[in-house]
Protein backbone atom coordinates (compact mmCIF):
# COMPACT_ATOMS: atom_id res chain seq x y z
CA UNK A 1 0.00 0.00 0.00
CA UNK A 2 1.06 3.41 -1.10
CA UNK A 3 1.35 6.48 1.02
CA UNK A 4 0.94 9.72 0.08
CA UNK A 5 4.60 10.67 1.02
CA UNK A 6 6.00 8.65 -1.42
CA UNK A 7 5.04 10.22 -4.55
CA UNK A 8 7.77 12.78 -3.39
CA UNK A 9 10.85 13.31 -4.76
CA UNK A 10 14.03 13.50 -2.19
CA UNK A 11 14.79 16.28 -3.29
CA UNK A 12 11.33 17.35 -3.26
CA UNK A 13 13.06 21.23 -1.65
CA UNK A 14 15.09 22.19 -4.60
CA UNK A 15 11.89 22.12 -6.97
CA UNK A 16 10.09 24.40 -4.10
CA UNK A 17 12.99 26.89 -3.89
CA UNK A 18 12.64 26.43 -8.08
CA UNK A 19 8.65 26.85 -8.51
CA UNK A 20 7.51 29.35 -5.01
CA UNK A 21 8.91 32.30 -5.36
CA UNK A 22 8.17 33.33 -1.43
CA UNK A 23 10.64 30.12 -0.38
CA UNK A 24 13.49 31.77 -2.64
CA UNK A 25 12.88 35.20 -1.36
CA UNK A 26 12.85 34.05 2.29
CA UNK A 27 15.97 31.57 1.78
CA UNK A 28 18.37 33.89 -0.45
CA UNK A 29 21.90 34.37 0.48
CA UNK A 30 22.06 37.64 0.14
CA UNK A 31 18.95 38.77 2.05
CA UNK A 32 19.38 37.19 4.73
CA UNK A 33 23.14 38.20 5.20
CA UNK A 34 21.29 41.83 4.63
CA UNK A 35 18.86 41.04 7.23
CA UNK A 36 21.15 39.48 9.97
CA UNK A 37 22.70 42.78 10.67
CA UNK A 38 20.58 44.43 12.69
CA UNK A 39 16.58 44.16 13.56
CA UNK A 40 15.34 47.07 11.55
CA UNK A 41 17.05 45.72 8.59
CA UNK A 42 15.20 42.34 9.14
CA UNK A 43 12.05 44.07 9.44
CA UNK A 44 12.90 45.59 6.03
CA UNK A 45 13.60 42.49 4.50
CA UNK A 46 10.49 40.75 6.06
CA UNK A 47 8.10 43.65 4.57
CA UNK A 48 9.58 44.12 1.23
CA UNK A 49 8.67 40.87 -0.60
CA UNK A 50 6.12 42.48 -2.53
CA UNK A 51 8.74 45.86 -3.28
CA UNK A 52 11.05 43.19 -4.74
CA UNK A 53 8.99 40.88 -6.62
CA UNK A 54 7.20 43.72 -8.37
CA UNK A 55 10.77 45.08 -9.06
CA UNK A 56 11.69 41.64 -10.92
CA UNK A 57 8.42 41.52 -12.71
CA UNK A 58 9.61 44.71 -13.81
CA UNK A 59 13.09 43.87 -14.77
CA UNK A 60 11.95 40.94 -16.88
CA UNK A 61 9.25 42.51 -18.49
CA UNK A 62 11.80 45.03 -20.07
CA UNK A 63 14.09 42.21 -21.18
CA UNK A 64 11.49 40.24 -22.50
CA UNK A 65 10.51 43.14 -24.68
CA UNK A 66 13.93 44.14 -25.97
CA UNK A 67 14.22 40.04 -26.92
CA UNK A 68 16.47 39.16 -24.17
CA UNK A 69 15.85 36.42 -21.90
CA UNK A 70 15.60 37.79 -18.25
CA UNK A 71 16.98 36.66 -15.48
CA UNK A 72 15.29 34.02 -12.69
CA UNK A 73 13.67 34.81 -9.70
CA UNK A 74 16.76 33.88 -7.29
CA UNK A 75 20.02 35.27 -9.75
CA UNK A 76 17.79 38.40 -9.13
CA UNK A 77 17.91 38.10 -5.40
CA UNK A 78 21.63 37.69 -5.52
CA UNK A 79 22.01 41.11 -7.69
CA UNK A 80 19.96 43.22 -5.84
CA UNK A 81 21.53 46.17 -4.07
CA UNK A 82 19.51 45.75 -0.59
CA UNK A 83 21.90 48.13 1.26
CA UNK A 84 21.35 51.03 -1.73
CA UNK A 85 17.38 50.28 -1.67
CA UNK A 86 17.15 50.32 2.25
CA UNK A 87 19.67 54.10 2.32
CA UNK A 88 17.29 55.56 -0.14
CA UNK A 89 14.40 55.05 3.08
CA UNK A 90 13.66 58.34 5.19
CA UNK A 91 15.06 58.26 8.38
CA UNK A 92 11.94 57.55 10.13
CA UNK A 93 11.40 54.99 8.31
CA UNK A 94 14.73 53.40 8.93
CA UNK A 95 14.60 54.42 12.52
CA UNK A 96 17.30 56.72 12.66
CA UNK A 97 16.30 59.94 13.45
CA UNK A 98 18.27 62.93 15.49
CA UNK A 99 15.90 62.84 18.16
CA UNK A 100 17.40 59.39 19.45
CA UNK A 101 21.00 61.13 20.28
CA UNK A 102 19.61 64.70 20.98
CA UNK A 103 16.46 64.44 23.12
CA UNK A 104 14.31 67.48 23.20
CA UNK A 105 15.07 68.97 26.47
CA UNK A 106 12.38 71.75 26.42
CA UNK A 107 10.21 70.13 28.64
CA UNK A 108 12.26 68.74 31.14
CA UNK A 109 12.22 71.38 33.41
CA UNK A 110 8.47 72.29 32.98
CA UNK A 111 6.73 72.56 36.64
Amino acid sequence: MATTFQSFSPDWWSQVLKEFEPAQYYSSYAGLDFAGRSPRRRRFFEDAYQDITQDYYQSAGTAMRQGEEPVSFQEFLETNPWTARYGRLPQTARGTTGMMANPRTRFLFNY
